[in-house]
């Protein structure tokens, strides 16, 4: 029985061919005449090859027509596919608050300002969020307008705003721009726009609009930012003539909402006096080698007596310490050096400056310097109300051990939380540790993680506890340990709370100090330790122990 539609038959044997190739090759090369013998064959198979050809040809017709209709119905079967795939994508489903928080981390609203700006898009470039969103699809359009937090980051530069105006404007039809507008007040509805959206919520604005911008776009554009400033919340100046108060009309409640101020320093400050009754945080990012060009903070007395949340970048110390002398209600100062700053005379008496309220003072000096910009700062102050303290340096300062000793002593403060690395390598020179709850210390090899256990660890004829109210330990480990050294930390910890235990004469949970141990090590050594049978023993007494691989 044949296939209706190809002519197959299971029954259908091919047709056999006679006579050995190599015969028929031979006569094929030779006029030689096949016998009798092979001229019947041949006959007979001319005979019935020439029926099989055409019923082999009548198959292929047949089949080449199936084969368009399956090929017609594959390419509708994968386009209905492909339709009802795109139906069913979880997009669709996706809940609109799910949207919305991919939308704001896409943004970058999870992300401090301070961090964001340096790297975001201009606030006008069309093809970085918040704007893509709205240009995917109608759904995505709608929850991008009804999302507000979205549109509260703006960034405006001047070298930005060149190259618009004179570019071709290539969303005219996304945006029903009329084809005649030009260029200017296509930008200045853009931002319009852009501000709109953000309904009421407060601002975070980056401007970087330099002196030497006096044309008309710029103005407006300032124009209308300054128009919102009752909504800024944080002002990022990335030049310093960027906000110039002096061609704003205001009032006491122009400001009311600001409580962060940062400006790049790349020439001198000028003064800012503003009605910012709120404004709390101030910061000053410089280029590195900034001397004693400026010889105050550069804001209004009123002003500097509201900052009490001060960060210094890659100013001199010199500088830094003129900011802070005029700021006196400072109570959190964070300076930072990443690069190479000016030379100091580690022999120099500089006068030094008391910072009375001061209570939280984090340094970090990144860079291989000629000289320790940690070092200067701390020959040079004295904070008696410090409660917290974090150092970190990358690169050994003979000086520094001695230096914070000595500040340590001229201060007098009852340190509650240190946070160091171990380049500082002061750890087990701090004599403030009765008060001390809190102990962090960063890039460790093991040696030293087992040196602060001992540390840890009470005198066998010693009736005090070290660190006696320590709530918290975290220890962060970069280092594999030395095959053999005997580093076993997790029992080292073990003993350390035995013996803090057996000094305090005392089983009960209440005296068991540190209460809270972090541990962050490279996999391999932090997978040991989570199999380490001291853990369960540690954990049954009440500690909370996490151990985080690298």
């Amino acid at each position: 029985m044949s296939c209706p539609q190809c002519g197959y038959s299971s029954d259908r044997a091919p047709l056999p061919i006679p006579l050995h190739s190599t015969r028929v090759n031979n006569l094929l090369h030779t006029n030689d005449s096949p016998t009798e013998d092979e001229q019947k064959t041949l006959e007979t198979f001319l005979g019935h090859g020439k029926s099989e050809l055409q019923y082999l040809k009548a198959r292929i017709v047949s089949v080449k027509v199936l084969l368009e209709e399956l090929e017609r119905a594959k390419a509708l079967l994968a386009k209905a596919v492909s339709e009802h795939e795109t139906v069913l994508n979880p997009m669709r489903r996706m809940p609109d608050d799910l949207l919305v928080e991919i939308f704001l981390h896409g943004a970058g609203l999870y992300i401090d300002p301070g961090d964001y700006f340096p790297s975001a898009r201009h606030s006008l470039d069309l093809n970085s969020p918040p704007w893509t969103y709205s240009r995917v699809c109608r759904r995505w359009r709608g929850t991008a307008m009804r999302t507000p937090l979205l549109w509260t980051r703006v960034k405006i530069e001047a070298d930005r705003l060149v190259s618009l105006r004179h570019s071709q404007i290539t969303q005219q039809n996304v945006w029903n721009s009329h084809p005649s507008q030009s260029p200017l007040p296509f930008g200045l509805s853009l931002l319009s726009g852009y501000l709109s959206r953000s309904a009421a919520l407060p601002l975070a604005i980056y401007l970087d609009m330099p002196s030497y911008r006096s044309d008309n776009y710029a103005y407006s554009i300032s124009a209308l930012i300054a128009s919102h400033s009752q909504r800024w919340e944080s002002l990022f100046l990335g030049r310093v003539q960027s906000f110039d108060s002096n061609n704003m009309v205001l009032s006491e409640d122009s400001f009311p909402l600001l409580r962060r101020l940062q400006v790049k320093l790349l020439e001198v400050l000028p003064l800012v006096d503003i009605p910012a009754p709120s404004l709390k945080s101030y910061s000053i990012v410089g280029s590195g080698g900034l001397g004693s060009s400026i010889t105050e903070a550069k804001l209004s007395t009123k002003l500097c007596s509201q900052i009490t949340d001060c960060l210094i970048s890659n100013i001199s110390y010199k500088v830094a310490l003129r900011v802070c002398e005029h700021l006196p209600n400072l109570c959190r100062l964070v300076l930072v050096q990443d690069l190479p700053p000016a030379k100091f005379d580690p022999n120099s008496e500089d006068q030094i400056k008391v910072l009375p309220r001061l209570k939280e003072l984090l340094v970090e000096q990144s860079n291989h310097p000629v000289f320790s910009y940690v070092t200067a700062f701390f020959k040079s102050i004295t904070c008696p109300a410090l409660t917290s303290l974090s150092i970190r340096v990358f690169h050994i300062d003979p000086l520094l051990k001695s230096t914070i000793e000595e500040f340590e002593k001229r201060s007098a403060f009852n340190l509650e939380c240190l946070v160091i690395n171990a380049w500082t390598n002061i750890y087990e020179d701090i004599q403030s540790t009765m008060t001390l709850k809190s102990l962090a210390v960063s890039e460790l090899s093991y040696h030293r993680a087992n040196d602060i256990f001992c540390k840890l660890k009470p005198l066998e004829s010693a009736t005090i506890t070290p660190f006696p109210v320590l709530h918290q330990l975290k220890l962060h480990l970069w280092r594999i340990p030395i095959p053999g050294g005997g580093y076993d930390l997790m029992e080292n910890l073990y003993h350390c709370v035995l013996s803090r235990l057996s000094t305090a004469n005392s089983s009960n949970h209440n005296n068991l100090s540190p209460l809270e141990v972090f541990i962050t090590a490279p996999e391999k050594e932090a997978r040991k330790m989570l199999d380490h049978p001291q853990l369960g023993t540690l954990r049954s007494l009440g500690m909370t122990i996490d151990i985080i691989a690298s």
